[in-house]
């Protein structure tokens, strides 16, 4: 019995470990910043001195700091990226993309608000950039083929296998990676 409760308590212990990384909420002031994970104004709980207020419900260009009993305003165009709550949002000429993975592409996405008819729905929309700091466009077939021009093998495996933009946004769960960055690993970075 004594051994099962210290088995829980040790799954317990590790498992709150986990869920704090997880929530961790912080600025990334730079590019080599985010590659190396490194977070200003960092906080793992509400609780905590350090807090952060992301301005996201009313798209303030702004996020707010509050660090050391000391409240500032951050721009967003100043920043790379903040974490709040565990998700990353990137921040680019005053709009916030949401970080999906980073790969042979940088995968992003956007929950927008789309007319269908009379009915509105909520949608995911998939961005991409060729590098942290390259310009974040539309997923889309096309402009894959356009920021990779002369990689023809690759055009001929995107057109295979993807007959429509919305298909770019296919996970791959074997490989644990978007479909679209596996396969620009398999046909262009391997040639």
């Amino acid at each position: 019995m004594k051994k099962i409760f210290m088995s829980f308590a040790f799954a317990a212990f590790f498992g709150m470990l986990a869920n704090a990384q997880q929530n961790q909420s912080g600025v990334y002031l730079s590019q080599n910043d985010f590659e190396n994970n490194k977070l200003s104004y960092a906080s793992n709980t509400a609780s905590e001195t350090n807090k952060i207020r992301f301005n996201e419900f009313f798209e303030k260009p702004f996020i707010t700091v509050k660090h050391n009993g000391q409240s500032e305003q951050i721009f967003k165009g100043d920043i790379f990226a903040y974490k709040n709550k565990g998700n990353i949002v990137r921040t680019t000429n005053f709009t916030s993309y949401n970080f999906a993975e980073k790969g042979a592409i940088w995968i992003y996405y956007k929950v927008l608000n789309v007319s269908q008819g009379k009915e509105r729905k909520r949608e995911r929309k998939y961005f991409y950039s060729t590098s942290g700091s390259g310009e974040i466009i539309p997923l889309t077939i096309n402009n894959l083929k356009k920021s990779f021009p002369d990689k023809h093998l690759f055009h001929d495996f995107l057109d295979a296998q993807f007959r429509r933009d919305s298909e770019l946004s296919w996970y791959d769960s074997f490989e644990k990676k978007y479909k679209v960055n596996h396969l620009l690993e398999t046909t262009v970075l391997n040639k």
